[in-house]
């Protein structure tokens, strides 16, 4: 029963019918619910049923009854207002302990109007408490929802979850917390005239994931995660999950929603991913470079003897003859083969060519050169140099680093044409950026950047770019060694690779190397003929093979080469006469003493000695290191006449020099 209809119910109790019903058609006219009872016990009867308002108790036999119903009438409306015959002495008692501002008491005899006015004062009165207990408790309630809406905001404006409450199918947002501007970069109002807002900023990529979802999951909810994008076009990932409300019977009313910005989650998660990946290929590409630099080492030895002996052929045969046109392209496969070896060393990072102060710059701008002459006309070249800073570097590897990077860019596009971007700049490696970069160290370096808009690569390419001789590129058109090589060039010289690429959004590529402070340049020259002379050599390999080429090709240049397979054997024979030998040639690789231990024994009985160490490829000898150790060359294999006599007599001119 309402307030309103329990406030104009009025209980008449008396025994005589004509007052009774004279009182209650006067009230029901002033449009009281007016309930008339004869007896006590048709008033309990009415009382338990029903709260009222005023009650006029006007009977002649009260008895126990009237306190049951004073009791009952108080229980069912506490501010109840009772007009009360005051000759019953059993009600009087059983009022004792209510307020007397609730009892109206008359004497018996008295007259309908005058009851009357007596039962319209109660009521007014009723009712004046009534609306002021109400309005107190509409203050209190108003204070308590003020407190519980001032806590609630103050929870919204500093969760750091977007959540909503919206209609079952998002036709209308009910409720979106302040989160949600600076997540999605967009006004809450914007959501009253267009909710669709919210889905309509997922990434293109993701929209149609999500949408399925939100479709699926309006009477069970779903989670998801996903991208989105500001107005200011940043990309914020986010993890939403909503949940059904329902109402008594079980039918979705409402839908619940908490959005979380994961962004910084994802990158971390990225971060490590990339780490991870960044070690892996590392790891698998030291594995290699090992394998890779075993393998050189006995190819490089091979190949000292077919070039030489070739060479050798090639000078006691008839010039024009088929047969010198046949060891010409003996010749021409060996020196194909020779630079075969050399990427798979400059892989493995032991390439042993000579490092110089060199710019970056003029490296690029011959490289440019070449590059123009070779691609297409639909591939748009653009360059940015800003930087002549230099590096201590191969030039011949730096521009195999720029001419690798770039052919495989044109192959990416050489379909559909595009834009070829190369840059130079200086960059200033941070320790933020080593840990996210494999290989990086902090302090200034050059940094080229080859960007292309071609096909990209997928997660599995990536993986796998670096490994020697694999390719995405058909049969006959790619080694696989471009990006290998690359690797391993870049590994050598101290720097770092970065590669980000996604398939149909190209490829960009950071190689990052240290800069030197100033350059210093070197005057040397190499000579175009072959020099002869008459000094006798140690030629020391463990190699038949080799030391009798090694012979074959010295002698006819007027030397006396005197030559052992076996080290041990070439000390004893230097130590009968040490004086004997002007210079000596000896291999790295070797059972029993290494070169490097032979050349030790060696300058320790003649310091002055001028010795070549060769190698196919080694583990633990650089040319520094040899340098180091009083080594005046430091030469690779495979050795050909023509690499091998200029060096042979700038290093025996040097030693019989007086300024040497």
């Amino acid at each position: 029963m309402t307030a309103q209809i329990m406030w104009s119910r009025i209980l008449l109790v008396n025994d005589h019918p004509s007052q009774l019903g004279h009182l209650s058609s006067a009230l029901a006219e002033e449009g009281h619910d007016v309930v008339g009872c004869l007896t006590m016990a048709e008033a309990v009867s009415a009382a338990q049923r029903d709260p009222f308002a005023v009650a006029l108790i006007d009977v002649q036999s009260a008895d126990e009854l009237g306190v049951g119903l004073v009791d009952q009438l108080t229980r069912m409306n506490g501010n109840v207002r009772i007009v009360l015959n005051a000759a019953f002495q059993s009600l009087q008692t059983g009022t004792e302990g209510i307020p007397g501002e609730r009892f109206t008491y008359f004497e018996k005899a008295e007259s309908p109007s005058t009851l009357l006015t007596y039962v319209r004062r109660a009521y007014r009165t009723a009712v004046t408490n009534y609306v002021a207990d109400l309005e107190s408790a509409l203050a209190r309630r108003t204070a308590e929802l003020e407190e519980q809406q001032t806590r609630f905001q103050e929870l919204v404006e500093h969760i750091q979850e977007v959540f909503w409450i919206a209609l079952p199918d998002y036709s209308k947002f009910l409720y979106m917390s302040p989160r949600y501007e600076v997540v999605w970069g967009r006004s809450c109002a914007s959501l009253s005239d267009h909710p669709q807002h919210l889905w309509e900023a997922v990434h293109p990529q993701d929209q149609e994931c999500v949408l399925t979802r939100v479709a699926e999951g309006k009477t069970t909810g779903f989670q998801a995660e996903f991208r989105i994008i500001r107005p200011d076009q940043a990309i914020r990932w986010i993890r939403v999950h909503t949940f059904p409300m329902r109402d008594s019977s079980g039918e979705v009313i409402r839908m619940a929603g908490v959005a979380e910005d994961i962004t910084e989650q994802k990158r971390a998660e990225e971060t490590m991913v990339n780490t991870e990946r960044q070690f892996r290929q590392s790891s698998r590409m030291e594995a290699i470079g090992t394998l890779a630099g075993g393998i050189a080492h006995d190819f490089n030895n091979i190949l000292t003897a077919i070039l030489g002996y070739t060479e050798l052929a090639l000078a006691s045969v008839p010039k024009d003859s088929r047969t010198q046109r046949n060891l010409q392209e003996v010749l021409t496969a060996g020196h194909r083969a020779k630079h075969l070896v050399l990427q798979i060393l400059a892989f493995s990072r032991q390439s042993g060519q000579g490092k110089k102060p060199i710019s970056m710059h003029g490296v690029i701008g011959e490289a440019l050169k070449l590059l123009h002459a070779t691609i297409p006309s639909t591939i748009e070249i653009r360059h940015s140099l800003l930087t002549e800073a230099s590096v201590l570097a191969d030039p011949t590897q730096l521009h195999q680093i720029v001419i690798n990077l770039c052919t495989n860019a044109e192959y990416a596009m050489r379909e559909t044409g595009g834009v070829l971007v190369i840059m130079l700049d200086e960059f200033e490696v941070k320790e933020k950026n080593v840990r996210s970069v494999s290989g990086l160290q902090v302090g200034p370096h050059v940094r080229l950047t080859v960007q292309d808009n071609g096909t990209g690569m997928s997660p599995e390419v990536l993986e796998r770019m670096f490994d020697p001789f694999f390719t995405t590129k058909p049969i006959g058109e790619g080694s696989g060694m471009g990006l290998a090589v690359v690797h391993g060039i870049v590994t050598n010289h101290g720097g770092a690779l970065l590669v980000e690429s996604a398939v149909g959004q190209g490829t960009t590529i950071e190689v990052y190397l240290p800069t030197i402070p100033s350059p210093v340049f070197d005057g040397g020259g190499a000579q175009d003929s072959i020099p002869h002379g008459k000094e006798t050599i140690l030629f020391v390999d463990d190699e038949e093979t080799i030391v009798q080429l090694g012979k074959e090709l010295l002698s006819p240049l007027g030397y006396r080469v005197e030559v052992h397979t076996n080290s041990q054997e070439a000390l004893n024979a230097f130590r009968q006469d040490p004086q004997r030998f002007d210079l000596v040639i000896t291999d790295q690789t070797m059972p029993g003493l290494t070169g490097e231990a032979l050349s030790r024994e060696l300058l320790r009985l003649r310091p002055e000695l001028p010795i070549i160490l060769c190698t196919g490829f080694s583990h633990i000898m650089t040319a520094e290191k040899a340098k180091a150790l009083g080594i005046q060359a430091y030469l690779m294999k495979p050795l050909a006449i023509r690499d091998l006599a200029p060096i042979v007599r700038h290093v025996l001119d040097k030693s019989l020099s007086p300024l040497a």
